[in-house]
């Protein structure tokens, strides 16, 4: 039988390339390899400089499987199989695609036969080898970036906004005009002003951000609690064995003290803004949605002259990429129930009453679903990471982010588990809501009211008019 064979060479570094993996060491040992078994070669694919990481990202590959599709090659040889893809999905679909179409795989090094059985059962294990010893990549790292840290070195090549990180050199410069906004940041922090105007004044005066994105609170907060900017690094912020060292050659922007001064000043804020206020009272805020950006809303309720105040602002505004104003509980409930006025009573679905739960149980599930899709968001960025799609920055980042919030809801689930359930609501009296809600809505209490809302309603979509708010959809 005649073999038409396509040769496949990949590199994606220099390191690769002196360990004998150039593409021009491919080809030649590859040639030679199918001379040897009297192959004809009809084509030669490289993808010079590009990740192994998939396949829809490398033309060479693309152009490859039309070819096998097309018939015009029968065989593949690679010089290793992670040359042609180190995920054990592609693996197979490669695979199961050459069968289909008549093709085999052979691999120099490996010296596999996908032309029966136990050469494509040994393909595979060995690339189940290959994603497991991807996926412990992220964890040796890890842990040399840590023994880095301790050593006083700075991990973050992509730098942090006010120093610039010298490639090549593995040492950081600070950058005179943004080490210039990280005092004033300071100074207006300590004069008073919140972290949410300081990042507006930045977005007003168009200070571009270290990465080009935009200012917002959390990235304020990143900066105030940095302790880089005296000279000490940090390894883990969020986890029990983080540590701070100091820092090895590099100069600090601020002094110590103003530094302190900022801590404990948030540390008093933090401690006036954790004044703990009942959830029922802000029933709305997990099904407001804003007309401008399609963002969700968020409930703000204070304390003045022993009156309370509460008030939801969109997300988007929040963080400064919406323009939507905010309002007060008074105007939102009023618009709930002119909108109530307008429409039909509706029935109810026996199913959902009779699966109610208690208020205490209620707000536990949402807890702990919404600690489910974290631990899968953190476990899915590792993966991303181990697949070259996120650098380790972007992956601490995203931990530490994830971390924070785990153990928030984690104290708040404890609270909650450990305080004794309420009773349900009582049956006819959510049946009787459901059939005439524009009737007896007025007569729940705060807590009823939240946990009908919850239930029954899906999404309201509203907007500010003047200093009027308008409902324009209820999604039951």
């Amino acid at each position: 039988m005649h073999i038409t064979t396509a040769i496949y060479c990949r590199v994606s570094t220099e390191e690769q390339a002196s360990e004998g993996f150039s593409i021009h060491a491919q080809k030649d040992k590859l040639t030679k390899y199918a001379e040897l078994h009297d192959w004809t070669v009809d084509d030669l694919y490289v993808d010079d400089g590009i990740s192994g990481k998939n396949l829809k990202d490398r033309p060479e590959v693309t152009r490859l499987i039309e070819d096998v599709k097309s018939g015009k090659i029968n065989n593949v040889l690679v010089y290793k199989l992670d040359r042609l893809t180190r995920s054990v999905k592609d693996l197979i679909y490669l695979i199961e695609l050459f069968d289909k179409y008549k093709c085999t795989l052979n691999s120099h090094t490996e010296k596999l036969d996908t032309s029966n059985a136990v050469g494509r059962m040994f393909v595979k294990i060995i690339g189940i080898f290959a994603e497991f010893e991807r996926e412990n990549l992220a964890e040796r790292v890890t842990l040399g970036y840590e023994q880095k840290t301790r050593e006083g070195n700075y991990t973050n090549t992509n730098g942090v906004f006010g120093y610039d990180y010298i490639i090549g050199k593995g040492i950081l410069e600070v950058n005179e005009l943004e080490s210039k906004y990280v005092r004033k940041i300071y100074e207006w922090y300590l004069n008073g002003d919140s972290m949410l105007s300081i990042a507006k004044r930045l977005r007003d005066d168009s200070v571009p951000t270290k990465r080009g994105g935009n200012w917002n609170q959390s990235t304020i907060y990143s900066i105030l609690t940095n302790p880089l900017y005296i000279g000490t690094v940090r390894y883990g912020v969020h986890k029990q064995n983080g540590f701070h060292v100091d820092g090895k050659d590099i100069e600090p922007i601020l002094e110590e003290s103003i530094y302190k001064n900022v801590e404990d000043l948030m540390t008093k804020r933090k401690k006036f803004q954790t004044r703990k206020y009942s959830s029922d009272d802000t029933y709305y805020f997990r099904v407001l949605k804003c007309d401008k950006c399609g963002g969700k809303y968020h409930a703000r309720q204070q304390l003045q002259s022993g009156k309370k105040y509460i008030t939801y602002a969109c997300n988007g505004h929040y963080n400064g990429t919406c323009d939507a104003k905010g309002f007060s509980h008074k105007k939102i409930e009023q618009a709930f129930l002119d909108y109530l006025d307008k429409i039909n009573d509706f029935s109810y679905d026996d199913s959902i009453l009779n699966n109610k739960l208690t208020n205490n149980d209620d707000e536990i599930l949402l807890i702990k679903e919404e600690v489910d899709k974290l631990t899968i968001k953190r476990s899915n960025a590792t993966k991303l990471f181990a697949e070259d799609k996120i650098d380790l920055d972007s992956l601490k980042e995203i931990q530490s982010i994830v971390d924070e919030k785990l153990n928030n809801l984690k104290v708040k689930l404890k609270e909650l588990e450990n305080k004794p359930k309420e009773e349900k609501l009582d049956k006819e009296q959510i049946m009787k809501v459901a059939l005439n809600i524009k009737n007896n809505f007025l007569h729940l209490t705060n807590k009823e009211r939240k946990i009908f809302i919850e239930r029954f309603i899906k999404e309201i979509k509203v907007k500010k008019e003047g200093d009027d708010v308008k409902i324009l959809n209820i999604s039951f």
